[in-house]
């Protein structure tokens, strides 16, 4: 009898970083607050994805950002605890930065906790601060990964790394920092660039700098991060 495909469960990766260190190319004073509305508006997108994503998992020691996170999952569902979990809420998870040595390691270890929690499960790193990300945008990438082995995203400069996905089975392998699109081409990951190209703006434009929220802001910005920028309209973020 013949048998017919079904597109995996995913495991959603965000790594978010100290605040306080966060977003250190952002010249605002008030980086760290944008640094976290980014982040809730990035984890929102992924939660409102729909039933494809199984999991959010965001890897971060950042006392304030375990508490808005928590809150965001508390306006969806019940908060429970686990083991190495901050706080865990229907389809969000907060886990702490258990090896502490940067984001590739916070990544792998996100990625080892929700292999465990979703055994067969694909995984997806996702950067941290794309405030425009709408989900349909993510639902179309996730829909785009190679059924085996990984596929990478360029961000919009096509230099850098917004989504790396995992099929069940295959190791994540992250690689990101500077060149990490290359890098992970070069590791053996699928270019899903050139596919996607132009259809997901939001997802391919991560925020480093002025300039690049200012991009962002023409495309739509998430909540959070609008009412980050009228609490603190700084005329260095005008368009």
């Amino acid at each position: 009898m013949p048998t017919t495909e079904t597109a995996p469960s995913w495991v959603v990766l965000v790594p978010l970083k100290p605040l306080t260190v966060a977003k250190s190319r952002l010249d605002r004073p008030d980086r760290g607050a944008l640094a976290l509305a980014m982040a809730l508006d990035t984890a929102g997108a992924v939660l409102d994805v729909g039933g494809g994503v199984v999991r959010l998992v965001v890897v971060t020691d950042d006392h304030r950002a375990r508490r808005a996170l928590t809150e965001l999952a508390q306006s969806r569902s019940a908060v429970l605890a686990g083991a190495a979990v901050v706080g865990q809420s229907g389809r969000l998870l907060v886990a702490a930065d258990e090896p502490g040595r940067g984001l590739n390691p916070a990544l792998a270890h996100g990625a080892a906790l929700a292999r465990r929690i979703h055994p067969g499960c694909a995984v997806a790193a996702v950067s941290a601060d794309l405030p425009a990300l709408r989900p349909a945008e993510l639902r179309q990438a996730l829909a785009a990964a190679p059924p085996s082995g990984r596929g990478v995203l360029a961000d919009a400069v096509g230099t850098g790394t917004v989504l790396l996905s995992a099929a069940p089975g295959s190791p994540l392998c992250p690689s990101f920092g500077p060149g990490s699109f290359q890098a992970h081409l070069d590791s053996g990951a699928v270019d899903l660039t050139a596919r996607l190209a132009d259809t997901v703006p939001g997802l391919r434009r991560d925020v480093d700098t002025v300039a690049d929220l200012t991009a962002a802001r023409a495309l739509g910005l998430g909540p959070a991060t609008a009412r980050a920028l009228a609490a603190d309209p700084s005329p260095r973020s005008a368009a």
